[in-house]
């Protein structure tokens, strides 16, 4: 629906540009301030007062049973998505340290939610139906911006050195370096390989968080590219018409929505795996195979879910 709305408004005697929504425009008459900077701060200010809202709806210190059950359907909701992210997706690779680090995890999944799902709203479309065409180009899908996508990768990046350091110290930098520096006669020939090693594990981590940025933007553009592609076809096709149009947005509508949500459980999911990759001492890699604790570290599990999700590793 948001696809046909954004071409209905157009001009009736100009060719349709599917490229229009998902490319960034000027708001404000402010050449820095696009649509995407303004859809940003809608997902994160209204992301902040819907969760704000919720969690006033679920019990703190309850006297009774029925005390602990959480208030209203869309609490309970997001009390589910919240559970499940943590028992189901944390707490497997990142064991005892999912408490430590779950509101970074919830915080992540969410905004990205956030700014897919208000991406479907045709907040422009709307303006410019009844005659405000300053705010015509008001909505899109912030992470169909690069930029955005690769300022959440470089968060994620920051995480993952960051949970490293703070639960193994030096020993995260050290995994990095696995060359001995004896026996000292083979220093000479050892000093260049453990180089060489050392820069390929950062150059690993700077592929991990180019994968993030890359894997969330393009599936998000791709996604609008081919529904507003259709609508096009469907409305320069004289034997189907715009009614046919619109009907068929609505239809591919429930696939965008869809990947809204599964792209903000991929991005969250392969940054849970590249954090835990480096939460935990590798030196203790094979005495744990299962589920992760303290000391523990992501056995063949991870390597799995990294070939399914087509995640990089080391």
């Amino acid at each position: 629906m948001t696809m046909s709305l954004l071409l209905a408004a157009g001009d009736p005697n100009a060719a349709p540009d599917p490229m229009s929504h998902v490319l960034p425009h000027a708001l404000f008459g402010l050449e820095w301030f696009t649509n995407h900077h303004f859809m940003s701060l809608v997902a994160l200010v209204g992301g902040v007062l819907l969760l704000m809202l919720v969690a006033a709806r679920m019990p703190l210190n309850a006297s009774t049973a029925e005390g602990y059950v959480t208030k209203g359907r869309i609490a309970q909701l997001f009390e589910a998505l919240c559970v499940f992210l943590r028992e189901e997706m944390a707490r497997p690779l990142l064991g005892d340290l999912t408490d430590k680090y779950i509101k970074y995890i919830w915080s992540a999944f969410f905004f990205v939610l956030f700014g897919n799902l208000l991406g479907m709203l045709p907040i422009g479309a709307f303006f410019k139906l009844i005659g405000i065409n300053g705010l015509s180009h008001l909505g899109g899908a912030m992470t169909g911006n690069i930029n955005f996508t690769a300022g959440l990768a470089l968060i994620s990046l920051f995480m993952m050195v960051f949970v490293g350091l703070k639960e193994n110290g030096f020993g995260f930098i050290k995994h990095m370096w696995p060359v001995p520096f004896k026996p000292l006669p083979l220093l000479p020939i050892m000093l260049p390989v453990g180089l060489l090693v050392f820069i390929l594990e950062l150059v690993g981590l700077i592929i991990k968080s180019f994968a993030l940025c890359v894997r969330l933007f393009a599936n998000m553009v791709a996604g609008h590219l081919v529904l507003a592609s259709l609508i096009v076809l469907a409305i320069t096709a004289p034997a189907v018409g715009k009614g046919a149009s619109v009907l068929g947005a609505a239809a591919f509508s429930f696939l965008e929505l869809f990947v809204a949500f599964l792209q903000a459980y991929i991005f969250t999911f392969l940054t849970v795996i590249f954090i835990s990759l480096g939460a935990v001492s590798h030196d203790e890699h094979d005495e744990h195979h299962g589920g992760l604790d303290e000391g523990a570290m992501p056995g063949e599990s991870i390597d799995e879910m990294l070939t399914v999700t087509g995640g990089g590793g080391h």
